[in-house]
């Protein structure tokens, strides 16, 4: 999976595990969205992350 995939994904499941109210999953998936970011190169994307 490519890096764009990867923050796709990420950005699906805190979305879903947002919406069934598991905050420490949703979290947990934002610390790694924010490294997946930090990796790529791009931080334009980080208010996106919720």
């Amino acid at each position: 999976m490519g890096t764009r995939d990867i923050i796709a994904q990420l950005r699906q499941d805190i979305t879903t595990a947002s919406d069934a109210g598991d905050d420490r999953t949703a979290q947990r998936l934002r610390n790694e969205l924010a490294q997946a970011l930090e990796e790529s190169g791009d931080r334009s994307a980080d208010s996106d992350a919720e």
